[in-house]
């Protein structure tokens, strides 16, 4: 069990977060939840032994026992097999099995591990954590950089796991699905909640609104005992007003529970526009689009999807015109307005603060500038720093900002969500569910498009589409391609046989460390059944492949 009583933090004379206290049981998965800036990260390298704390105590925590996947992995080694050797005591068959199990190659072992996309480097970064087979495994936002197939590899790894699972993350689709109690960082304290995330929701809002109605009768019994005191200091009731004072004096005042109000963003009315918004045919780019055909209509609400590299955000330009395709037509209706958000914000002069670009942009005054900053909870100095030092966060809301700006009816968003926290998040996607133009989003975020996308278009070496909760959307005039049912059910298999193997894996793991007779024979019988449960898969893998 890991507990921790108490546990205070500073930078200096600024407190991060007071009296944390709360116990993890082995085997829970929790996630830890906030703003940017709560802590999580900072009570994680302090779980890890990686930061000094300045109160309270910490127990079950050892170095030995914990494997963490960081948020920006380093890597030393030459090759990857070798970064995977640097694990004290690991051999070459052990590292090259679970390498291959993350769906590596032979030969990307050789590659240098600083040379992969963002979302392999955390699957690297898994990899060495799984190789410690640890006891409990703390991953600082895991989803991060990963595309949707990576990322539901992980929640099911994350979800047959045996050991303890400790996750820092923004994304709600896996709290909704991987963890089992959610640690919520706020106004400097930490309260640990039962349940996924749509739970977690429900009970944060009726315990704050409990908290207030406590606060608040509290509030209401002190101004009465006060008045009295005020207004009977001396006479015939002085001795009743010291008592009164004595119980103010004595009483434990609660704190004002932080406020609930979410940010609102509003995309205004989209004007009219052609029915046809976008129509794509025979596209070409550099062999990475290869004869792409689609259309988008008015009002809706389309999602694109696909691994890392397959060429998403490259459509996207090709779109809005920063980049030429090299043959093949892509038109935009008429009386259509784009209005579009870059995931590397490249659409943000660096060198401007918020406050000169919105300027320099819109002709706005300083007062008009700062009152559209602040709606997307930009506020102060943060609006008069240069762009360049601004987080990632705070880049995308000036973004944001811009964009409503525009007025635009049609619009091409690539990753809107990347790093924001979960009431940004929320406050975005409510906007997008009630702009009545038309979208085209690129995004991992999994609960974004299952709350907003009415269509989805998955896009690789063929493309295929598919409806999202409305049936009757109107799809492509011509027919676009579909993977083969072999190479579909062919993927299926081999994720399936990449996800027993690491199961089998847990198995071992927990027969190792099992003493007790009972337990001892149910794992050999599982460990019998998860052989067997591989060997029918290969069977049926072997078939798909004649």
């Amino acid at each position: 069990m890991i507990q921790l009583d108490n546990v205070t933090k500073y930078y200096g004379e600024r407190l991060i977060f007071r009296d944390v206290t709360f116990k993890i049981v082995d085997g829970e998965h929790i996630g830890i939840v906030g703003k940017n800036g709560a802590g999580k990260s900072t009570l994680v390298k302090i779980m890890i032994g990686a930061e000094p704390f300045d109160a309270g105590t910490i127990s079950g925590l050892h170095a030995e026992d914990i494997g963490f996947v960081e948020q920006t992995p380093r890597f030393t080694a030459a090759s990857l097999l070798d970064e995977m050797l640097t694990v004290e005591g690991v051999e070459k068959f052990q590292a090259r099995k679970i390498l291959f199990g993350l769906g590596f190659t032979e030969p990307e072992l050789a590659k240098s591990p600083n040379h992969f996309s963002g979302g392999e480097s955390a699957k690297i970064s898994l990899a060495k954590a799984l190789l410690n087979e640890p006891r409990i495994l703390i991953l600082d936002e895991p989803t991060n950089h990963l595309d949707i197939y990576s990322i539901e590899f992980l929640e099911e790894f994350i979800k047959n796991y045996r050991g303890t699972v400790i996750a820092v993350t923004h994304d709600r689709h896996f709290l909704q699905q991987c963890v089992g109690k959610i640690l919520d960082m706020e106004g400097g304290r930490a309260t640990l909640y039962p349940g996924n995330y749509e739970k977690f929701v429900r009970l944060k809002r009726e315990r704050h609104a409990a908290e207030l109605k406590a606060y608040e009768r509290q509030q209401e019994e002190i101004a009465k005992l006060e008045e009295f005191v005020r207004r009977n200091k001396a006479g015939v009731k002085a001795k009743q007003a010291r008592g009164r004072q004595t119980m103010l004096d004595r009483m434990q005042r609660l704190e004002k529970p932080p406020s609930t109000e979410q940010s609102t963003i509003r995309l205004g009315d989209a004007s009219e526009s052609a029915n046809r918004v976008l129509i794509l045919e025979g596209v070409n780019f550099k062999g990475i689009i290869r004869d792409f055909s689609a259309e988008l209509f008015k009002g809706e609400k389309v999602g694109l999807i696909g691994r890392n590299g397959v060429g998403k955000s490259t459509l996207l330009k090709l779109i809005v015109g920063e980049l030429k395709a090299d043959s093949g037509e892509i038109k935009i209706g008429n009386r259509v307005k784009v209005g579009y958000l870059s995931q590397g914000h490249e659409e943000l002069n660096e060198n401007a603060t918020p406050l000169e670009e919105l300027n320099n942009e819109f002709g706005l005054t300083e007062g008009q500038a700062r009152s559209e900053l602040a709606r997307l909870n930009l506020f102060a100095q943060v609006v008069e720093k240069p762009i360049a030092d601004l987080s990632g966060g705070e880049k995308t809301r000036v973004a944001l900002t811009k964009l409503i700006l525009t007025g635009a009816n049609f619009l091409i968003l690539d990753e809107p969500t990347n790093h924001l926290d979960l009431p940004a998040r929320e406050a975005i996607e409510s906007a997008l569910q009630d702009f009545d133009g038309t979208i085209l989003i690129v995004t991992h975020d999994r609960y974004l498009l299952d709350k907003v996308a009415t269509r989805i278009i998955e896009f690789a070496e063929t493309t295929e589409t598919k409806p999202l909760k409305d049936d009757k959307v109107k799809g492509d005039k011509k027919k676009p391609s579909t993977p083969k049912p072999n190479e579909q059910a062919l993927n299926k298999v081999e994720a399936q046989i990449k996800m027993a193997e690491m199961e089998l894996k847990m198995i071992e793991h927990e027969i190792n460390g099992a003493v007790e007779p009972d337990k001892l024979m149910a794992l050999a019988a599982a460990h019998v059944d998860k052989l067997a449960e591989i060997d029918e898969l290969y069977l049926r893998w072997e078939e798909l492949l004649c």
